[in-house]
């Protein structure tokens, strides 16, 4: 199977893939690329693969279901090097990365693309829905670009890596309401969004770790949200400093 063997770099760290499909690889594009030898870091076994086709949607092709899995395997592999994916949207505003995360449907993308066009040239795209965060040793969290862009394929892969600023949850709502969370309420849900289930206490270790360190480098706020231009306005003059009222 040594075709089917390629190396991905993730925030500056090699992953070697086996793919199970051959074609699973052509999601990655340039980016994987092949090594001699038959040593790799993750496969998705048939099995998992049948396991993850039952919980993503049936007009998923079964290459995009490993290409999907594959993000989880791979942070087994970069929480050793204080990296793991997160599913958020993530851009570029003044030099500095926000995220917006929440569960699939609830308007990560909405809010980018009407930022985009109400504000043009503002902000750019880094990943549309797995970037990378990395922990570094100054205390800092990095986001970095992706292969996982979500199903609009909105994002930069070769985008530089840029300071986390700050992250918003969002959710849906009748209004349009932004607060500020404390670390206490904000836990459980960044938790939740980064793309692990820890195995060993030491990936638990790195992912509280990572944690903690989002936490204290970024304020997180919680916006309700309707989706439409007054909810996006809201959110940046929060994000610049300006109002946490509703709308």
């Amino acid at each position: 199977m040594r075709e089917r063997i390629f190396q991905i770099e993730f925030a500056g760290h090699a992953v070697r893939c086996r793919f199970l499909l051959p074609t699973t690889r052509l999601h990655f594009g340039t980016l994987a690329r092949p090594v001699e030898g038959n040593e790799y870091d993750v496969y998705v076994t048939p099995e998992r693969l049948a396991k993850a086709r039952e919980t993503m949607p049936a007009d998923y092709s079964n290459n995009y279901v490993e290409y999907r899995t594959l993000t989880e395997l791979s942070s087994h592999v970069l929480i050793r090097f204080g990296c793991c994916f997160f599913h958020a949207v993530s851009f570029c505003w003044r030099e500095r990365a926000w995220l917006l995360t929440a569960p699939s449907g609830t308007g990560k993308t909405t809010q980018f693309l009407n930022w985009q066009r109400l504000h043009p040239g503002e902000i750019t795209m880094i990943c549309g829905d797995m970037p990378v965060l990395e922990q570094r040793d100054d205390g800092t969290v990095w986001v970095h670009p992706s292969p996982w862009n979500g199903k609009e394929d909105l994002g930069d892969r070769n985008h530089p890596p840029m300071p986390l600023a700050g992250i918003v949850l969002l959710k849906r709502g009748p209004e349009n309401a932004i607060s500020r969370l404390s670390a206490a309420d904000a836990i459980p849900t960044l938790f939740s969004q980064f793309i692990l289930l820890p195995d060993t206490a030491d990936e638990i270790l790195g992912l509280a770790s990572l944690t903690d360190a989002v936490l204290r480098t970024a304020p997180v706020w919680e916006l309700t949200n309707r989706g439409d231009d007054a909810s996006t306005e809201l959110l940046r003059q929060t994000l610049e400093g300006g109002s946490h009222d509703s709308i």
